[in-house]
């Protein structure tokens, strides 16, 4: 028999509790000396999952975990380690679940689980530590089934003439009819789970629309003139509201990319707009810049420019109050801001020779900075070398997805199809980039035992 107590353990005086004991007895002459040992990580993440259940099944049938408590378990430590103690020798069944309603059963769609498509041999209790470090182990990836079922979950309209309808899964196509009243010309952008309506003039009564997202869903969605929400006034129709069209800069002071203006709304095509840069010398005075940056008829909602200017030099950019003019019919407030070009010196390159398996997949290839922001993406089918040039001076990382089904994305598993979820790689180390220097590396990808 085996008694296992799931964290209900605790010493007196501090409360520690042990995070999984199993208490082993026999009524025979013996107590079973076989043990099963592993470690369960996020598939995504590569993160240790800690306080999960791991059973062992003496017999190979897939509803096991769906229908059956298990005769033997372990849960994790904070390492994600687990041990399974006492039991008897042969092969076992292995499923790891995060058991959200404490039943030792897999009946949630939102429970994390892993698995091995194979059965596991037990293996003798070491009689040492020495031998406890050379047991073989497991390694089970975790993931929560992807639920693909999609479905309308809230508008949003923040501001005049834009509307954002988000849904529950990204949408891949989309179409919108108007079923009453009248919908302006629009421009509409998609961004992962959400779709973003810019109306081209706002509208001053109700209009219905009819969305329909990936062939499975339509919505009937009444797009109401914008109202001021705050205080009192939530439901007071507040059309004299005037707000400013927001324009932020990104990208100043980099010298191989150039800087953005990022408007709140689309803008109108007018006449090229004129932008002041003052560079301010230290010994030969300040040095003035007129650039002109022309508007496209299009939807626009950023602009880039690149001028000429100096490393190491300070610049003033002001562009004057009512230069750009939104759809929505708002003004940007005048611009002035402040920055520092970069000089060649705080740049560096990185170069990666990929060695990857030939495994008939496609391979998505992430250069992420300390953040884990992506700063560059690259697919591939084969081994090859990737050349990162002027990078800024800092931390970064590499992620490689073994792309199996070859549709851009990580996919995760489903344990009633037998799929386990789609490998993720991490560079091992840091990639540190420095300044006037390239850094060379080998990224090798692990065969799988």
């Amino acid at each position: 028999y085996n008694i296992g107590f799931a964290g209900c353990i605790c010493d007196y005086t501090e409360g520690n509790a042990i995070p999984f004991y199993n208490y082993a007895f026999s009524t025979g002459a013996s107590v079973d000396s076989f043990m099963l040992k592993g470690s369960v990580v996020n598939a995504l993440s590569n993160t240790p999952i800690k306080d999960c259940f791991v059973f062992a099944y003496t017999e190979d049938t897939d509803s096991l975990p769906l229908t059956v408590k298990p005769q033997y378990m372990g849960k994790t430590q904070d390492n994600g380690t687990f041990l399974i103690k006492n039991i008897k020798p042969g092969n076992y069944k292995i499923f790891a679940l995060k058991d959200i309603n404490n039943n030792l059963i897999y009946d949630l769609p939102d429970e994390e689980v892993a698995f091995c498509n194979s059965l596991q041999p037990a293996h003798p209790i070491p009689s040492d530590s020495a031998e406890t470090d050379t047991f073989p182990t497991i390694k089970l990836f975790s993931f929560v089934i992807k639920d693909t079922t999609q479905a309308f979950v809230k508008m949003q309209n923040k501001e005049h003439g834009k509307y954002e309808f988000i849904f529950k899964n990204n949408i891949q196509q989309y179409r919108i009819d108007a079923l009453s009243g009248t919908l302006p010309d629009y421009w509409s952008q998609l961004g992962g789970d959400t779709l973003t309506l810019y109306l081209k003039e706002k509208i001053a009564d109700t209009v219905v629309i009819a969305l329909h997202v990936d062939e499975r869903t339509c919505d009937t969605l009444r797009l109401t003139p914008y109202k001021k929400i705050g205080g009192r006034n939530r439901a007071r129709r507040d059309d004299s509201d005037k707000a400013s069209l927001s324009v932020k800069i990104s990208r100043a002071g980099e010298l191989y990319t150039p800087i953005r203006l990022n408007f709140s709304y689309p803008i109108r095509p007018t006449e090229p707009v004129e932008a002041i840069l003052v560079g301010k010398r230290r010994h030969s005075g300040n040095d003035t810049l007129h650039y002109t940056i022309p508007i496209p008829d299009s939807l626009v909602t950023h602009l880039d420019f690149q001028p000429k200017l100096e490393e190491k030099v300070p610049y003033t950019l002001t562009i004057r109050d009512s230069a750009f003019m939104g759809y929505n019919d708002a003004y940007n407030d005048s611009i002035v801001f402040n920055f520092t070009n970069k000089t060649a010196k705080d740049y560096g390159s990185l170069r990666i020779n990929y060695d990857l398996p030939d495994h008939h997949a496609q391979y998505i290839i992430y250069l992420l900075n300390s953040q884990g922001n992506i700063i560059r993406t690259d697919y591939t089918e084969e081994s090859k070398e990737i050349f990162y040039p002027n990078l800024i001076a800092g931390n970064y990382k590499i992620k490689v997805i073994e792309d199996l089904n070859r549709n851009g994305v990580w996919d995760t598993g489903d344990y009633r199809t037998k799929t386990q979820p789609e490998k993720i790689v991490m560079f091992p180390k840091g990639l540190t980039v420095r300044g006037y220097w390239e850094l060379e590396e080998i990224f090798e990808w692990p065969e799988s035992k």
